[in-house]
């Protein structure tokens, strides 16, 4: 542990970059005495941030980081404090945060292709949908603060957002913070408004406009975007942005309330874009991007993890934690002895040319081992020979009446030459046997990654394919289904015109021949009696009717397939024998179909009579239907 920092249960191995919200590290989680997991250490020192209340705020969100499981979102391992400093730790992936690449980029003077640009932003989105379908302590999980420095490009193409956790805390101190960081975030989030679902579009165009631009969204975007976005060149190629993506931009920086409404919608609307204009970006042509834009850094990663698998630690004390410092060095140590392989999880994880590579070194190994096998045999062979011309020899001085032989000098030298003459040829073999070998790896090697190459564009292919067809067939129902649901209404408003014009007929001759009784009744002087089958009111005497079945309600389909809820209250007329005769329904309409499923749910109710002087009568009374997933 000499010549490295410790951060809580952390071993500093490398700062990675350092940012106004603080810094990232790559680190070792320490445990019995070793290094038990790898972790990308996201530490919130950053001198604008006060830690205390930002902790105070996301101390209670490590169920957020259970919650999100997503390709597209890391993977969070830890979230703590140490002495007032609030960090969070994700699953180590190789690669580079998204500010990083962007700012790369910028002083090696390439421009990330508009393809790749693409990539990034539709799986950024893609991560932000997932967590926005997913509930967490505080309802559907929002992120609001996915600005490039929590955006995390590995070296496999692959995009992942980070810090869900810790968002709603950086939100609400957004105020406080530089350009650097707020140029990304929702001009209402910064003044204090707190986060909507479309702070997320605002920062998803942000991003895709540095990423085409190859330059950060000048202030100037905050008030007039459509001006900025009309104005903009892209820099990989030159060109003025295409209509569509100038388009999509300038609804993602507009204002609240003119703004995409959330990141489904965008993701929706950036597919469907790219699917138009034929592009094809892949995660295997942005990992070759990344490994030509960081060539030198990804080498020396790689050297520094094979030290750090050697690393030994001593079990830390709990008293001895350092917090980390702004200014800190990019580089804490050396490593130490030799620990457990705590990077089997990233290395399993490479690309198709670390398997060949292996596959070539093994086959190498090989080779040089059958080797090393002939030359034991040709060892074994001498000593063989040898033991042979001994024992002939020793035959030779027993048997002194038999001829003379050759010597067993030049026996021994007969078979020294054969050996000599066998190991050249052996040699001779042996090295064409691994030049036809090694060619014949670098062809399968070739063959693999052009097989490889076009297997991921044809599966791209089909991908955008099926997101069409899906989209298109959805658009299609919800067009059939909407149309549906309009003639629906449009019938039940229609039979709720006639039933209310046949109601009104009827009350006016119930009134008038309920005023020739009272005429006939004043007339004799008679007390007016009920008689079975009148309409009456709530009143002194009366019974209201009993429900005995409730109604049957049958579902709607649009308003199952988009998850709604409803209860709808009608106005059911109850005759003498207990069945419903008219129903109509009162206050809002709920829509998706449940107002004419609630009309004729109610129909199907059964009561017991309504009761007034022993007599069954008719009465009106109101109904509750509900609609529960």
């Amino acid at each position: 542990m000499r010549g490295r920092e410790e951060f809580g249960k952390y071993l500093l191995l490398k700062k990675l970059s350092e940012d106004p919200l603080g810094e990232t590290f790559r680190a070792g989680r320490v445990a019995g005495g070793s290094v038990d997991q790898v972790v990308l250490l996201r530490v919130f020192n950053g001198r604008a941030l006060d830690g205390g209340k930002l902790w105070q705020r996301i101390s209670g969100r490590s169920s957020v980081q259970d919650a999100l499981k997503n390709p597209n979102i890391g993977s969070g391992v830890d979230l703590g404090e140490e002495r007032g400093v609030p960090y969070v730790a994700y699953d180590y992936v190789s690669g580079r945060n998204l500010e990083n690449l962007l700012i790369q980029a910028s002083n090696t003077n390439t421009p990330v292709p508009v393809d790749h640009a693409l990539l990034v932003a539709e799986r950024m989105s893609l991560g932000l949908a997932a967590a926005a379908e997913t509930r967490g302590p505080e309802g559907r999980i929002l992120h609001g603060f996915a600005i490039p420095h929590l955006v995390m490009v590995s070296n496999e193409g692959e995009t992942r957002v980070l810090g869900f956790a810790a968002a709603p805390g950086l939100a609400e101190q957004a105020g406080s913070l530089s350009g650097e960081i707020t140029r990304y975030l929702a001009p209402e989030l910064v003044a204090g408004q707190g986060v909507e679902p479309s702070d997320d579009v605002y920062t998803l165009g942000a991003v895709l406009w540095e990423l085409l631009a190859c330059k950060p969204l000048p202030k100037a975007a905050a008030s007039d975007p459509a001006a900025v976005i009309d104005g903009t060149q892209v820099a990989y190629d030159g060109t003025p942005l295409a209509p569509d993506v100038a388009a999509l931009l300038k609804r993602s920086l507009a204002p609240r309330g003119q703004r995409v409404a959330n990141v489904a919608d965008w993701h929706k609307a950036l597919t469907q874009l790219m699917a138009n204009a034929g592009h094809t970006a892949t995660t295997f042509n942005l990992a070759f991007f990344m490994h030509n834009l960081f060539r030198d850094e990804i080498e020396e990663e790689n050297r520094e993890i094979e030290e750090e698998k050697n690393i030994s630690v001593d079990e830390p004390a709990a008293a001895a934690a350092t917090v980390v410092a702004t200014d800190a060095a990019a580089d804490l140590g050396e490593p130490g002895e030799s620990t457990a392989d705590r990077y089997a999880d990233q290395e399993t994880k490479g690309s198709n040319k670390g398997l060949l590579i292996g596959l070539a070194a093994v086959l190498l190994i090989a080779l040089l081992g059958g080797g090393w096998f002939f030359m034991n045999q040709q060892k074994a062979a001498e000593e063989e020979a040898a033991a042979t011309a001994a024992a002939e020899q020793q035959a030779a001085e027993a048997e002194p009446e038999e001829p003379a032989g050759p010597t067993p000098e030049e026996i021994q030298a007969q078979i020294s030459a054969m050996l000599d003459e066998r190991s050249e040829e052996m040699e001779e073999k042996l090295g064409s046997q691994y030049d036809e070998q090694l060619q014949s790896l670098q062809a399968q090697l070739a063959e693999a990654k052009s097989a490889a190459n076009a297997a991921e564009e044809e599966r791209q292919r089909k991908l955008a394919e099926e997101r069409a067809r899906a989209e298109a067939e959805a658009e299609r129902l919800a067009a059939e289904e909407a149309a549906r649901i309009a003639a629906e209404e449009d019938a039940a408003a229609q039979a709720e015109q006639e039933r209310k014009a046949k109601e009104a007929e009827r009350l006016a001759a119930q009134q008038e021949a309920e005023k020739e009784e009272e005429q006939q009744a004043a007339a004799a002087a008679v007390k007016p009696k009920t008689k079975e089958g009148d309409l009456v009111g709530m009143g002194s005497g009366v019974t209201p009717p009993e429900l005995l079945s409730p109604p049957q309600a049958r579902y709607p389909a649009m308003a199952r397939k988009l998850a709604k809820e409803a209860n709808v209250e009608v106005r059911v007329l109850v005759d003498e024998r207990g069945n419903v005769r008219d129903v109509e329904p009162l206050g809002k309409k709920a829509g998706f179909g449940f107002d004419s499923a609630a009309v004729e749910a109610a129909r199907s109710a059964k009561y017991r009579p309504a009761m007034k002087d022993g007599v069954r009568v008719k009465m009106y009374v109101n109904l509750t239907i509900r609609f529960n997933l």
